[in-house]
């Protein structure tokens, strides 16, 4: 009998891999594994940008204060000597009064009441004549400032491209030039020693600024300023929050344009020390008002340094022995803003503040949300200069 043949059947082999339901488990946990590393990473970013803004402050801080201070301790060098501050502090040209700090006070909010605090401006002048800082006096009479030589009593200390200013004690009258050539005549009458002619030299110069006069013998001094003037105005651009600075020379033909200096600079205030009791030791702090803050009568405004030529000029320039700066900076970037202080209410702070803490602290100054707005990590820079040419020169 014959086989019959049989078909063997195999059964299907059993399929490998994922379903879909644990491809998208999978990438449920992909995604919550990136959401977390994500959160790390904005969190570490935060601290970071944190970190750079408090340092990036610190930094402006930091150089707005050195620049600032560092000018500030030069103020007066060259024009506060001795007789210097009587002889020029008639100027009738504003620019050439001997003041080492002239401050402009922004008047409005200058009060712990005040909800908005302005900007002052300093204007810094002083010069370098590394020989002779003394006024000396004219000899020939009846000299026209515009036209011929200025004869002074001085061997030596004078050289070409040197900045000068003349000035008549009697009147309001002065003079700014600029050495051209020096020549040594003869003396006029040999009525002041040193009788020989190296004692005697004669000026020819370039008119820089001020009026044509006569300068008589008696009465008339020259200052030498040597090579570099140096009239500077710090001011804020608000609309920037930029430190300017801006030279002031009253010699230049033509205004200076505004040079930045640091960025993100909100607020400069400035106030002065002032010796009321004559023992060369400031005693009372004012700002540049005529609030007569120290008690004792006396205007410290602008309007009073530049306006007219008050005969008491000279002992007001003298009572100021140091001035105090305080900044405000601020970070480039802002903080994420907190619902619960959405209005930035709680924004304050006080700047010439005392150990008193109190309204007996005087000259201070209340900064709040018109200041320390927009969640910007501010910080306040504050220093105290004694003006050390007005203190070493007193006469």
């Amino acid at each position: 009998m014959a086989r019959i043949p049989t078909t063997r059947v195999t059964g299907r082999g059993r399929q490998h891999g994922a379903s879909i339901v644990e491809v998208m488990v999978g990438i449920l946990i992909g995604l919550i594994v990136v959401a977390v590393i994500y959160n790390v990473l904005i969190v570490a970013e935060g601290f970071r940008r944190s970190t750079l803004g408090v340092a990036d402050a610190q930094v402006t801080g930091q150089l707005s204060q050195f620049v600032i201070g560092r000018e500030l301790a030069n103020a007066g060098n060259g024009v506060m000597s001795g007789e210097g501050v009587d002889v020029l502090a008639n100027c009738s040209l504003a620019g050439l009064r001997p003041m080492p700090v002239l401050i402009e006070d922004s008047v409005v909010g200058d009060t712990p009441a005040g909800a908005s605090v302005l900007n002052d401006r300093i204007t810094l002048f002083y010069s370098n004549s590394p020989r002779i800082v003394h006024p000396v006096r004219v000899d020939i009479p009846a000299q026209v400032a515009t036209t011929d030589p200025i004869t002074v009593v001085s061997p030596n200390g004078f050289s070409v491209n040197d900045w000068f200013i003349a000035a008549d004690r009697a009147t309001t009258d002065c003079t700014m030039g600029q050495v051209t050539g020096m020549a040594q005549p003869l003396p006029a009458g040999g009525a002041y020693p040193p009788a020989a002619p190296g004692g005697f030299v004669a000026l020819t110069f370039t008119k820089k600024a001020g009026v044509d006069h006569a300068y008589p013998t008696l009465s008339s001094r020259v200052v030498n300023l040597g090579r570099n003037v140096t009239r500077t105005t710090y001011s804020i651009d608000p609309a920037k929050w930029q430190l300017n600075s801006t030279d002031e020379n009253p010699g230049l033909a033509a205004a200076a344009a505004a040079a930045p200096l640091a960025q993100n600079v909100v607020l400069l205030k400035a106030q002065y020390g002032v010796d009321t009791n004559n023992d060369q030791i400031p005693d009372c702090w004012t700002p540049a008002d005529n609030t007569d803050t120290c008690g004792v009568g006396l205007d410290f405004s602008k309007a009073f340094f530049t306006g007219g030529a008050p005969a008491n000029l000279a002992a007001r320039i003298r009572a100021i022995k140091a001035v105090r700066v305080a900044l405000v900076v601020r970070s480039e970037d802002v903080a994420k803003a907190d619902a619960a202080n959405a209005t930035l209410v709680n924004q304050s702070a006080w700047i010439f503040n005392c150990a008193a803490n109190d309204a007996t602290c005087q000259g201070r100054i209340q900064l709040d949300n018109t200041i320390l707005q927009d969640y910007g990590r501010y910080r306040i820079y504050e220093a105290t200069i004694p003006l050390r040419n007005a203190i070493w020169n007193q006469s």
